[in-house]
């Protein structure tokens, strides 16, 4: 399609929803806005599956449009009325649609476990009745998970194609009811970048607990599914992570997290000093080479040590663990790996959605809910924006191999003269 069509296209599209919403006299105006945004989004989509807009003739042209069919959408802001695009060849399916779908489908059906299972309130029946119009069963639960849960199984458990340079793993926790009880399970969540340089979503899974068995469970069910190429893990710094990376994964490089043990340097001196220690270790660790940066966290370990000197020894034993980064990227990644900011921004979503339903009612629906919201989250990172060039990680090995081939010769040398000192 050409980029003027498309273009005046996208201006009358835009020309009529703005008509709608300034005549729009409904009370719910913001499910009105969500629906013709939906509706817009969906014949733009048909419009790129058939090739040419709207009465434009062309070579382009695969299809022929077909009219619409009627369909609801229960999204948290009401039912939603849409006409959803049709072709002749029946082939097109406005992919915006089902992957809106399936995260709803999965917040609604924790929301009405909960409620079935006493574990929320009225005001939960409340909310599921006003999503989906309707009251809950077990038996329509049921029904309703099994084939939610076939696809989603299907995504978490898939094997890998491709080789991840770069990993960043964490956890959170969410309240779930086990047994009659209410306890507090850990959801783990790994992240990865690819050799082009996109984000991808590759695991998720709950646990009882961040234990030593559980991690180590986690990862090397990663290399079971095919995971390899890794470059570089960033994590925090559980005592179970370290161990099982270096289990599955001896070559890869391990990154603590800048901004967690940052957290636990600041915990180390008064409120008073905080913002001092914080600058000092920001100036660290924006250092262009690793013995920049460790001579400078060298020395904030030698300025604290005589009135602080558990955070002396907390950055002299601990503080190499932040530097990972110089050995395994170039300095234009460093920023966003040397933190777990990446699946922070994640989890913020997963608490926001996890708010509503308060205590799942069990580790099932945390998953199904999770796994739904994370695949979307995968989608959109596969088909933007390339997160990082990796042509810059590319040129950074060359210059890595280059200089340790410059330095054979001479260590070489070191050796042979060594060995004629020991003769003599």
């Amino acid at each position: 399609m050409a980029l003027k069509e498309q273009e005046q296209i996208t201006k009358n599209y835009s020309e009529d929803l703005l008509t709608e919403l300034i005549n729009y006299q409904g009370e719910n105006l913001m499910g009105e806005i969500v629906r013709l945004g939906l509706q817009q989004m969906m014949e733009l989509d048909r419009d790129e599956h058939i090739g040419v807009g709207s009465y434009v003739r062309g070579e382009e042209r695969r299809s022929q449009r077909n009219g619409y069919k009627s369909r609801q959408l229960y999204t948290r802001v009401g039912t939603l009325a849409l006409r959803v695009p049709q072709t002749r060849d029946g082939q097109f399916y406005p992919a915006l649609l089902e992957r809106y779908q399936r995260s709803e489908k999965a917040l609604v059906l924790a929301l009405a476990e909960a409620y079935i299972q006493g574990v929320s309130t009225r005001k939960m029946k409340m909310i599921t009745e006003k999503l989906m119009g309707r009251e809950f069963s077990s038996m329509a639960i049921s029904r309703f998970s099994a084939t939610l849960d076939a696809e989603l199984d299907s995504w978490r458990e898939r094997s890998f194609e491709k080789e991840y340079r770069y990993m960043i793993i964490d956890a959170r926790y969410e309240s779930c009811r086990v047994e009659g009880k209410i306890i507090d399970i850990a959801v783990l969540i790994a992240l990865g970048i690819d050799s082009e340089g996109y984000r991808h979503v590759l695991g998720i899974e709950t646990a009882w607990g961040e234990t030593s068995d559980s991690w180590d469970r986690f990862i090397g069910g990663l290399k079971q599914r095919g995971l390899e190429g890794v470059r570089l893990f960033t994590s925090d710094a559980h005592p179970g992570i370290h161990p099982a990376i270096k289990k599955h994964y001896p070559g890869a490089i391990w990154q603590r997290c800048q901004r967690h043990y940052s957290v636990n340097a600041l915990d180390l001196v008064p409120k008073s000093q905080r913002d001092d220690l914080y600058n000092m270790l920001l100036h660290a660790w924006d250092s262009d080479t690793y013995k920049e940066a460790k001579k400078r966290l060298d020395k904030i370990s030698v300025h604290y040590q005589d009135k602080y000197p558990d955070l002396a020894e907390f950055i002299s034993e601990h503080g190499w663990e932040t530097l990972g980064v110089y050995d395994a990227a170039p300095v234009e990644h460093h920023k966003r790996l040397r933190t777990t900011n990446m699946i922070e921004r994640v989890n913020q979503e997963l608490k926001r959605r996890s708010k509503v339903v308060r205590i799942f009612p069990n580790p099932a629906s945390c998953v199904r809910l999770f796994s739904a919201l994370l695949k979307e989250w995968h989608e959109d990172w596969v088909t933007g924006r390339i997160y990082l060039d990796m042509e810059q990680l590319s040129e950074f090995e060359n210059q890595k191999t280059a200089h340790q081939q410059e330095r054979a010769p001479a260590d070489e040398l070191s050796s042979i003269k060594e060995q004629r000192i020991t003769v003599v």
